[in-house]
C-alpha cells in the first residue's frame, strides 16, 4: 500500500522540466537527455526519477525510470511524448516487468549509476 501511495504522489507531481533544474546526462545530433534531480526519490533499495529528452531545445519527451540499487534493474513507470507546444501526444501507462540496468555507456546505466551509486 506505500508504494502505491508513493508511485502515485509521483505521477501528482508535475514535470519540473521547464523549471531548468535539469542536468545534462548525453546529447548528439539528434537530441539531449537531461534527468531532473529534485525529482529523484528513494525508498529502501528503490529509487526513482524523471529523465527529459529535448530535440531543438524542445521538450519531446519525458519518462519516469524505477531502480532497484541492489538488483540492477529498472523499469519504465510513465513515458509522455510532447508536441512542440507543450500538449501531450502520448502518455503510456505502467510497465511492471523489471530488466536489467544497461551499462554506462546508456543513458539509463548513467541514471543508475548517479542515484543508486553515487557515481
Amino acid at each position: 500500500m506505500k508504494k502505491l501511495i508513493v508511485l502515485l504522489c509521483m505521477f501528482l507531481i508535475p514535470s519540473l522540466s521547464l523549471a531548468g533544474n535539469l542536468v545534462l546526462i548525453r546529447k548528439d545530433k539528434e537530441c539531449a537527455s537531461y534527468y531532473e534531480p529534485d525529482t529523484i526519490r528513494r525508498t529502501q533499495q528503490l529509487a526513482m526519477a524523471w529523465i527529459v529528452e529535448k530535440k531543438d531545445d524542445e521538450k519531446y519527451s519525458e519518462y519516469l525510470t524505477e531502480f532497484d540499487c541492489k538488483k540492477g534493474l529498472y523499469r519504465q513507470l510513465s513515458l509522455r511524448v510532447f508536441e512542440p507546444d507543450s500538449r501531450v501526444i502520448s502518455s503510456d501507462a505502467i510497465y511492471k516487468e523489471w530488466f536489467n540496468v544497461p551499462p554506462t555507456t546508456q543513458i539509463l546505466g548513467v541514471l543508475f549509476s548517479k542515484i543508486c551509486t553515487g557515481n
